[in-house]
């Protein structure tokens, strides 16, 4: 079928002009290279032209030659595809041709359903995955595996139910339990006195209030129910769960799928089911350049021996699905295994995989995962500016990114949202090495959201990383006990520039775990609130030769032990009690204020000390007077908390919850009573703020969290609407969403009894976009022209150049904007301006830029706006004038 010939769009323009770029030739002088098109109404009979295009990309890899090009229309591909290799000159290409979202799904559709009694539909379908990695979609969106007890949509706020402290290592006792025969159903388990890493079992029989069960507990105890902290477990798996819309179970052996349908039934709804793991399968490709693709219920893989991947502008949603924790095979390990393989479930089969050597994931969205976010493994790979969030849901050692292998580059990345660790390293999977590789500039919250063991960056155990860089990354917001974890012996770990808050005990932990704990190092950090004990700790290690620990900043102290020869080197460190004048601890931002005790009183740390202003090297993670790093990416939804500016807190007794509101993760309100159905807390905001996520937070509790609550805004304090979000269940860490809105006062109010007090951490907030209440460094922003992006400024931008932030929320008004830039010779008429929604967008003000005496001398400039700017936009500051106007690092705006 012809299709109408499109004007080409900016991607395939720039596509095209790839392609003929001198070097992208093919080495075969027979093949210069051709371009085919694909769209869904094309045929895999045509030739490929713009006229007439292909229908599958899958077609398009089987005819591809080396330097060729796949431009793929806008529309949904229901196909697995396996590229071919290109060769190092002449890459093959796959690319979204622009002109709108191109989604490889992992899912087909269900149809045939009929009435199956008992409140359920059913469909005969084989469906081709194990039962415990199937995954269900109703209407678009990822709907529950049937369990019990139920729970919300999202798989980061489970609901659990508590087993009695009778409860023993195969055995649970729970009154609760429902009547039912749940044999064969999977056992989720969290238990222990303080789990690292959760569990399945298979339920072998049930009795009234009580189940037996086998597999789990590999280590019991701690890893066990009893009389411990932690008794959690559900049920996932079998017919008799099925009790709320849109929950459902697979009967492998009959082929058939079992459904709650949705209130008035099929009519009118759409079921896919996922059939493929690899909707991208480049394991045995090499030099294939992957562009602006969607995955979508499935995922992508390169192999063993790939090299020259480059995959970028990916989305991938819902990457992996399951549901059981197996142990993986001793073959999959480089280390024979010492805790019966139970920390590495799932690592290995799950998440975007970047194998191989040589290869790169870059400006990209993973998001929505079982297990892993992305794979790292083999050596010389690259993930840079790429946003993971809401991965490891199943509370193994899945994280955000995992990493193995040496000579990785791990940079600018946001990981957000994660069961365990943001950034880990295992190393029954990459064995003792762990050489040359650089993880810096990465932004790592909300971590540990299904364990409490560990730490948003975490290393295990007894490895070796010489010539491993891990620094200028920021930790904050986990509910672990650590912000970095250097676990079990691991060594030559050079860490520096990096800043921690809100991670639990301790900033870092070196572990010497009764063994060996040689050449670690910590330089030039900062170490913020929501840090109880220490901010660095070397504990347990029987030689510590080579510790050395400087020019740390830190608001609590530091615990350096173990015998070495020489001795650990602890020196040159700002500690309590002195007062380091921080920028704004409360919201993280741990630069230095003019008159810090810090400033010029660090030592040189070879290697490590750079950009020093003044006498002598500064302590902390800032050098002041310089430009102000900033860690994450630049992509849409990087930057999403909320700035809080001094809120405050109130009981529905009128008694102060401060604690709840005060920045610091560490310090908790808790209520005097028992929860009970209309208790609640205020907020007030201080002023308007844009918002679509409020996560209440219990910290290491393992009671205080309420077993179900509403949210309600309200523009006075005294008249509350209708609840915009209503939560239910029992997780440590929930989270209500809801439509983005405008509101200075937030009531959260229980709508369950528990038998416990109710206890909050801390209340943080949410939105998209930035805030314009904080600061917006000049190198995250998601727009530039004719200027480049370092690591902490910008360069210099020339007349017409421009930077520009998405979504900035200016909540009710922002009356002053002022900029910190450097300018040097531009002379008059040189300025930036302030423009709204595009680069010609309304003119908010005129900046005139004064020269600072040079491109290097940072200051700051102020300017009223011409009128108050409310509401969300897209900002550019866009200059104007000379050739070299000035060099931005970092704006802020304020009432």
């Amino acid at each position: 079928m012809k299709i109408p010939r499109r004007p080409i769009s900016l991607l395939a323009a720039a596509a095209a002009a790839l392609i003929a770029l001198p070097g992208t030739a093919s080495a075969d002088a027979a093949h210069r290279g051709r371009t085919y098109e694909i769209a869904t109404q094309g045929s895999d009979r045509a030739s490929g032209s713009a006229r007439h295009p292909l229908r599958t990309i899958a077609h398009c890899a089987e005819l591809a030659k080396p330097g060729d090009t796949c431009l793929v229309h806008r529309g949904t591909y229901r196909e697995q595809v396996t590229p071919p290799s290109g060769t190092k000159d002449a890459p093959i290409t796959f690319a979204a041709y622009g002109d709108g979202t191109v989604t490889v799904d992992g899912t087909d559709a269900v149809t045939g359903w009929k009435d199956a009694g008992g409140g359920l539909v059913s469909a005969h379908v084989a469906l081709p995955l194990d039962p415990s990695e199937n995954a269900l979609f109703l209407d678009g969106g990822r709907t529950m595996e049937g369990r019990w007890p139920n729970s919300a949509p999202d798989p980061l706020n489970p609901t659990w139910a508590v087993a009695e402290k009778t409860s023993t290592d195969q055995h649970i006792d729970d009154p609760a339990l429902p009547p039912g025969d749940f044999t064969g159903a999977t056992v989720h388990i969290w238990a222990g006195s303080n789990p690292w890493s959760q569990q399945t079992g298979t339920v072998a029989a049930t009795t009234a209030g009580a189940l037996d069960f086998t597999g789990g507990n590999y280590r019991c105890p701690p890893l066990c129910m009893g009389s411990q902290t932690y008794r959690n477990y559900y049920l996932v798996g079998a017919k008799a769960t099925l009790d709320q819309p849109g929950e459902w179970y697979y009967d492998k052996a009959a082929g058939t799928l079992y459904l709650v349908p949705p209130k008035g039934g099929m009519a009118g709804h759409t079921v896919t089911a996922k059939r493929r793991d690899w909707g991208l399968d480049l394991s045995a490709s090499s030099y294939v350049t992957v562009r602006g693709l969607d995955l979508r219920g499935t995922s992508l893989r390169t192999g063993k021996d790939s090299t020259g991947v480059l995959v970028t502008a990916l989305h991938a949603r819902y990457v992996s699905e399951f549901s059981t924790l197996p142990m993986p095979a001793d073959s999959d390990l480089s280390i024979p295994p010492g805790e019966g393989n139970i920390v590495d479930s799932r690592v290995l089969d799950s998440g975007v995989q970047l194998l191989g050597n040589g290869n790169e994931l870059r400006d990209s969205e993973i998001g929505y995962s079982a297990g892993t976010g992305i794979l790292v493994r083999g050596s010389g790979n690259t993930v840079t500016n790429t946003y993971v969030h809401d991965v490891g849901w199943m509370g193994s050692y899945t994280p955000g990114i995992e990493i193995n292998g040496s000579g990785h580059t791990v940079t600018h990345n946001t990981v957000r949202r994660t069961g365990r660790g943001s950034i880990d390293v295992s190393w029954q999977l990459n064995g003792v090495p762990f050489h040359g590789n650089r993880i810096a500039y990465n932004d790592l919250s909300e971590a540990m959201r299904t364990s409490r063991d560990g730490s948003p960056f975490y290393v295990c155990c007894n490895l070796d990383a010489t010539a491993t860089s891990i620094d200028h990354n920021t930790v904050h917001d986990a509910d672990g006990q650590v912000g970095y974890y250097i676990d079990n012996s691991s060594s030559q770990f050079l860490l520096h520039h990096n800043v921690a808050y809100n991670t639990g005990t301790r900033g870092t932990f070196f572990n010497g775990h009764s063994s060996v704990s040689l050449g670690n190092r910590d330089h030039h950090s900062s170490y913020g609130l929501g840090i109880t004990t220490a901010a660095v700790r070397l504990s347990g290690a029987t030689d510590a030769t080579g510790t050395f620990v400087s020019n740390d900043v830190a608001l609590t102290p530091l615990e350096i032990s173990g015998p070495g020869s020489p001795a650990p080197v602890v020196r040159s460190n700002l500690l309590p009690p002195v007062d380091p004048r921080y920028a704004d601890a409360r919201n993280g931002e741990l630069w230095l204020r003019e008159g810090s005790p810090a400033i010029d009183a660090g030592e040189t740390v070879d290697g490590v000390t750079t950009g020093v202003r003044g006498a002598a090297p500064d302590q902390g993670a800032y050098e002041y007077g310089a430009p102000v790093w900033s860690s994450g990416c630049s992509l849409p939804g990087c930057q999403s908390r909320v700035h809080n500016s001094g809120w405050k807190a109130t009981t529905s007794d009128g008694a102060d919850a401060s604690a709840a509101v005060d920045g610091d993760q560490t310090t908790q309100w808790k209520a005097a009573t028992a929860q009970t159905p209309g208790q609640y807390l205020t907020l007030d905001l201080g002023t308007p703020k844009s918002i679509s996520r409020l996560a209440l937070d219990a910290g290491l509790d393992a009671t205080g969290h309420p077993y179900g609550f509403t949210v309600s805004t309200s523009s006075d304090g005294t008249h509350f609407g209708a609840p915009v979000a209503r939560v239910g269940g029992r997780s440590f860490t929930q989270d209500a969403v809801f439509p983005q809105t405008t509101v200075r006062y937030l009531r959260i109010e229980l709508t369950a009894p528990g038998d416990t007090p109710w206890a909050v951490n801390e209340i943080r907030l949410y939105a998209d976009g930035p805030d314009a209440a904080s600061t917006l460094q000049a190198e995250q922003a998601t727009y530039t022209k004719g200027v480049v992006r370092g690591d902490a400024a910008t360069g210099i931008l020339g007349a017409g150049d421009s930077i520009g932030f998405r979504s900035v929320r200016f909540g009710t008004g922002a009356d002053i904007m002022t900029v910190r830039l450097a300018s040097a010779g531009c002379g008059r008429g040189c300025s930036l301006q302030l423009r709204l929604d595009s680069p010609h967008g309304q003119l908010a003000v005129t900046l005139p830029v004064k020269d600072t005496g040079g491109a290097d001398t940072w200051q700051e400039q102020s300017v009223h706006l011409t009128h108050s700017v409310t509401g969300a936009h897209d900002v550019y500051l866009v200059a104007k004038g000379g050739h070299r106007v000035a060099a931005v690092d970092r704006l802020t705006f304020r009432p």
